[in-house]
């Protein structure tokens, strides 16, 4: 199993380590990359600095490089995970990028909205997103000239930021009760892992998390299905370590 993160802004990268970090995507390196030891691999694609449509270019060019190199490798797109690395306080391209390596790399099964930073107080409780409690929207990064927007309820924020193409009520919601109940028995595992089953289609996910152990236990369920399903995340780098 590989990891590939496709990483908006330096700061990610800052969490892990015993990884290659690529700063360019030529074949080369991405070979390299993809023998490496480390099943984590990031691209430093620093597309938050980016309008959209410079953001959207170099997401497909990065994307058809690691499509090239994993053909020359050998290395099947079902022994992948991708990871869209965004802000935990929800700025950046965070439905844009997605969309493109959907496109490039998909089709994936669903696309999971993992935003919550557990360790810097960002955590997701019934589909709201907040900040040491406050809604994110409250808050001064919701003012961010390039980025800002007017709702916490992830649900709305997808409608919002796609502009009407995700609509709220076609948004499905993995929750707390659901991560604790598969935390704590191997039914609920099982219950957990049958519902991550039944995506397709490219279905958006918000998944809620307010404890580390609900991204470990996600994690878990995702390598169960590895290789019999297809999901893309969105997500802050908490959620990658959990993996």
């Amino acid at each position: 199993m590989k990891i590939v993160v496709f990483d908006d802004d330096p700061t990610g990268s800052q969490t892990v380590h015993g990884c290659p970090l690529l700063l360019k995507w030529d074949q080369s390196s991405l070979s390299d990359a993809i023998r490496h030891p480390s099943p984590l691999i990031f691209l430093l694609a620093n597309t938050r600095s980016m309008p959209p449509d410079l953001a959207a270019i170099r997401t497909h060019d990065i994307c058809k490089s690691v499509a090239k190199a994993l053909r020359s490798e050998r290395f099947g797109l079902d022994n992948i995970l991708f990871v869209s690395r965004g802000d935990s306080t929800l700025r950046g391209h965070g439905v844009l990028e997605p969309e493109v390596i959907n496109e490039v790399l998909g089709p994936f099964d669903a696309t999971l909205h993992v935003p919550a930073f557990i360790e810097g107080g960002r955590t997701t409780i019934n589909g709201v997103h907040l900040l040491n409690g406050s809604p994110v929207h409250t808050t001064p990064f919701a003012q961010d000239k390039t980025f800002g927007y007017s709702t916490s309820d992830l649900d709305l924020w997808l409608e919002e930021k796609s502009r009407g193409t995700i609509l709220a009520r076609n948004v499905h919601r993995l929750t707390i009760h659901s991560l604790e109940a598969a935390f704590d028995s191997k039914s609920g595992m099982n219950s957990l892992v049958d519902w991550l089953s039944d995506l397709s289609g490219n279905k958006p996910v918000v998944v809620d998390a307010e404890l580390p152990i609900h991204l470990d236990v996600l994690g878990k369920a995702i390598r169960r299905l590895l290789g019999r399903k297809r999901f893309l995340f969105r997500s802050a780098a908490s959620f990658i370590n959990g993996l």
